[in-house]
């Protein structure tokens, strides 16, 4: 992910829940969980930096939307239990992957507002650097 491609997605993330009335973070970082940008708006949670970044890490890390945890671990609590506690692993919605040829090249992970709303948010910010979750 180029730290054009962040800086555009983060603000695009932000312009969105503006424009939904939420406040959130929006974090960027590239394939290896580093950090390419953040913006935690006014008013949006402090926790909401490091769960934003998390989501991120955790969506670069597996190349797959973190809302798809939910289906992942399903019935199975043993997998929670195993994961949890893990640095940089957030299993709930609102972390996406930005892939590039099939291949991870970063992820943007939004925190601050309800899950469905973070990930219309992370949904905006993909879209502005031309890409979609499909």
């Amino acid at each position: 992910m180029t730290e054009e491609q962040a800086v555009i997605a983060v603000s695009a993330g932000i312009a969105k829940a503006k424009e939904m009335g939420v406040r959130v973070t929006v974090a960027a970082v590239d394939a290896g969980g580093h950090a390419k940008a953040l913006i935690r708006m006014d008013g949006a949670p402090f926790h909401s930096v490091t769960f934003a970044t998390d989501k991120a890490r955790t969506s670069a890390g597996f190349g797959t939307p973190t809302a798809l945890w939910k289906d992942r671990i399903g019935g199975r609590p043993h997998v929670l239990t195993g994961l949890n506690g893990r640095e940089g692993f957030m299993p709930v919605g609102g972390g996406v992957p930005v892939l590039a040829d099939q291949a991870t090249i970063g992820a943007i992970g939004v925190s601050g507002a309800k899950e469905e709303e973070d990930c219309e948010i992370a949904a905006a910010a993909l879209t502005a650097i031309g890409l979609s979750l499909a």
